[in-house]
């Protein structure tokens, strides 16, 4: 039981990001650039002027900033990989299952709200919900 709750947790958390995922990679891109060090193709003697080069930075800042980079385009690597999978998942669905999923994770809308307006019974709905989630788990290789 403890799996089967652990794949359905983190498929609905990834249909829960999706809408946030382009925001965050553009983040993610921006903080990429920001931690690279800056360097000129002006020619400017070592020690001399003011121009950046990676040699004005000491060993640990290089390892610093090579970790740092190494972390966020493994974030990076995996929000693309995320939102990819999930708008492949999606266009595997019928349009009843892509209006339950653009009414629960892209507007959040409440339980009650949902099956009142796809017409089911309570009952129904939460059997539906775990077909369509099943189903997604299965195209994303959860299952």
């Amino acid at each position: 039981m403890a799996k089967k709750q652990k794949y359905f947790q983190i498929v609905e958390a990834m249909l829960y990001d999706y809408k946030y995922l382009d925001q965050a990679i553009a983040n993610l891109e921006a903080e990429l650039e920001a931690i690279m060090p800056q360097t000129s193709t002006s020619v400017v003697k070592l020690g001399q002027g003011s121009t950046k080069t990676p040699f004005d930075t000491s060993q640990t800042e290089r390892w610093g900033i090579k970790r740092a980079d190494s972390r966020l385009r493994a974030r990076l690597l995996e929000k693309r990989r995320h939102k990819k999978a999930i708008k492949a998942a999606r266009e595997q669905l019928s349009d009843e299952e892509n209006t339950f999923i653009w009414l629960r994770y892209d507007h959040e809308k409440q339980h009650k709200e949902i099956w009142e307006t796809l017409h089911m019974e309570e009952r129904n709905y939460f059997r539906f919900r775990r077909r369509v989630i099943n189903k997604i788990a299965k195209i994303l290789g959860l299952l």
